[in-house]
């Protein structure tokens, strides 16, 4: 039997609606001092990304404002996460390899936020320790 090969729309679909089970199976508030991040335990200090994973824990439990709390980005990536589900299982339901390319508009009015977000994140967690 020939493999038949793994598609991006099943990677991204796998990977979206994984990241949604397992926030929704982690129980929100006993996580709240978990830390992933390789950055945080060398250095000590956050990076930009840091509280990520407990954000979407918050989220998926609909406590939006301590997911801003652990990351103001998080609802940003969260939404992102969420178009890229429902756009490749749309793709995969009409037989498709590939998710079809963004709506530019609807592109520019999340990554404008975003850039904006993170960049002000990046600021307060890396420059503000380095310089002052």
């Amino acid at each position: 039997m020939k493999w038949p090969g793994i598609n991006g729309a099943s990677v991204m679909a796998a990977v979206t609606g994984g990241a949604f089970v397992v926030s929704a199976i982690l129980p929100h508030g006993k996580i709240d001092g978990l830390s992933l991040c390789p950055w945080y335990h060398l250095s000590g200090y956050p990076c930009p990304f840091c509280g990520m994973t407990r954000a979407f824990v918050a989220i998926t439990h609909f406590d939006l404002q301590s997911a801003i709390d652990f990351n103001p980005g998080s609802p940003l990536i969260y939404a992102a996460f969420a178009y890229i589900l429902w756009a490749s299982i749309n793709a995969l339901r009409r037989g498709e390899s590939e998710i079809r390319p963004f709506n530019r508009t609807l592109y520019f009015s999340w990554i404008i936020p975003t850039i904006a977000v993170f960049s002000w994140v990046f600021y307060q967690r890396i420059i503000r320790l380095l310089l002052f």
